[in-house]
């Protein structure tokens, strides 16, 4: 929970009116939610000694949004909402396995079987038993939302 959510209407106000001046000329509210947007807040905050985190930050950048009107109107609070967030990551994983197989041969000599079953390709690993796996490395590669539901 946001610690500006008890914060007196007089300081809300203040701190919207701040940001009107300082981070969104266009006043439209949707150009807040940007890296450029979170800095200008930031700095706003520091220079009253507060600092912010994600909550604060959702509180303030909803507060902003919620309130076009804060001059006036009163101030509208927002609520703290839940969602459900699937999200899709795509990655490469290497992988060592050990596969076991049993495959006939007439050759007598190990070395001479692994020679011919490599050349001729007798046996796939795949047909076989996993009998062993290790993950060793592992690296993201992109995520993205698959689906954002609201549950309260």
């Amino acid at each position: 929970m946001s610690k500006f959510k008890n914060y007196s209407e007089k300081n809300l106000k203040f701190l919207l009116r701040r940001i009107r001046q300082d981070v969104d000329p266009f006043e439209n509210g949707n150009d807040l939610i940007t890296n450029t947007g979170k800095k200008g807040v930031m700095s706003i905050l520091g220079d009253i000694g507060l600092t912010a985190d994600n909550d604060d930050l959702s509180f303030i950048f909803s507060l902003y949004k919620m309130n076009p009107n804060f001059e006036t109107e009163p101030i509208r609070i927002p609520e703290l909402h839940t969602y459900e967030v699937i999200t899709k990551r795509y990655a490469i994983i290497k992988v060592q396995e050990l596969w076991k197989n049993e495959v006939d041969s007439y050759f007598d000599d190990e070395n001479d079987f692994q020679d011919f079953d490599s050349w001729f390709g007798g046996s796939d690993w795949w047909d076989g038993q996993m009998i062993d796996r290790d993950e060793y490395d592992e690296e993201t590669e992109e995520t993205e939302y698959d689906s954002i539901n609201k549950i309260s």
